[in-house]
């Protein structure tokens, strides 16, 4: 008797150190189980934005399901037996998850700096834009009597009366005037960049 209870205890003991941390060869790996789940659960919230109606499941997703089980070289089949094997396993599944999440975020995390870097952009050429609108409509506002066309007028009238031509010091004043404005307004656009 004791032989059968030593031999059951011993069998027990076998089958228990069987089902240790060993993954089947027939089984996907934690790293690829945790790789496919992730793109799964980014594909079934990319289903959630779109229109819900009957069939817009495999009208919209199975297209996106089969190139990811493609693009990740394995299949539905091979997935299916991996969750099912998963699922007895909660301890192994849950390891899972916990990359699952760590990945997610890690995604999430990346695309809202890429929006961050966008809006940032977007708003500084809105700046940029503004600032040349502001720019042209203040040197609008600048007239001097040179620039004024009535008043360039008057003066060339004036001349003509005088019989003299134009004083060729103004000219040279009023071109080193036009020459420091433009580069005002360029310091100005490179100060705000």
């Amino acid at each position: 008797m004791h032989k059968y209870i030593t031999l059951f205890f011993s069998a027990a003991l076998f089958l228990c150190a069987c089902n240790g941390k060993n993954v089947p060869g027939d089984v996907l790996k934690p790293d690829a189980m945790a790789e496919i789940l992730t793109e799964i659960h980014i594909i079934d919230g990319s289903l959630y934005n779109t229109m819900q109606a009957p069939d817009s499941l495999y009208k919209y997703g199975a297209g996106k399901y089969i190139a990811m089980f493609q693009r990740l070289h394995t299949d539905t089949g091979h997935f299916n037996k991996s969750m099912r094997y998963y699922a007895t396993q909660p301890d192994k599944l849950l390891a899972i998850y916990d990359k699952v999440d760590i990945k997610i975020k890690s995604k999430t995390d990346s695309l809202a700096k890429v929006q961050t870097e966008l809006s940032k952009a977007a708003r500084k050429t809105d700046s940029l834009k503004n600032l040349n609108i502001k720019v042209k409509t203040d040197s609008a506002k600048k007239v001097t009597p040179h620039e004024n066309p009535a008043a360039r007028r008057a003066d060339s009238l004036e001349n003509l009366k005088n019989n003299q031509k134009p004083d060729p010091a103004k000219r040279i004043d009023l071109i080193k005037r036009k020459a420091k404005h433009k580069a005002d307004s360029i310091k100005k656009l490179k100060a705000v960049t």
